[in-house]
């Protein structure tokens, strides 16, 4: 199932791409979201679907959400940061026995927190190039690593 939906969600993408939809590169990570969703939700509910369905959604939203609403600079930032914080977060509310996913949320939370507060660009300019591949190969070392449960 999960596989299929991969596919479905990237050649979903590339079909946005060719019909000129300029927000195309930010649905590819609420699609694939959506695949890990559906294998989680198919499937006996495990664990290993769960993480990368929040994060990828997160990120996913994150990104799409500020390019739709023409948010720019420090407020598209901080969009972004609640949101991938609101996805690691609820990692944690579905599955609460788990208290991991709470430090990276609270990190991602006192960054857009931050931003709100003092306007501060805590983040370099550079940076948004470095963290589509870096989410991927995250998500991909925990694939590789989380035991099914």
């Amino acid at each position: 199932m999960l596989g299929g939906s991969i596919l479905i969600a990237v050649g979903i993408t590339y079909l946005l791409l060719a019909l000129g939809y300029e927000h195309a590169g930010s649905v590819l990570f609420v699609v694939l979201g959506l695949a890990f969703l559906g294998a989680y939700v198919v499937g006996n509910r495990p664990y290993v679907y769960l993480v990368p369905a929040a994060v990828l959604l997160g990120f996913g939203l994150g990104l799409f959400v500020p390019e739709l609403l023409g948010l720019g600079g420090q407020l598209g930032a901080l969009v972004f940061f609640a949101l991938l914080a609101a996805g690691v977060l609820a990692v944690f509310l579905v599955a609460p026995e788990r208290r991991w996913p709470l430090v990276p949320a609270a990190i991602l939370a006192a960054v857009a927190i931050t931003i709100s507060i003092t306007g501060a660009e805590l983040i370099p300019a550079a940076a948004p190039a470095y963290l589509v591949p870096l989410i991927l190969i995250a998500v991909g070392v925990y694939l590789l690593f989380e035991r099914p449960s």
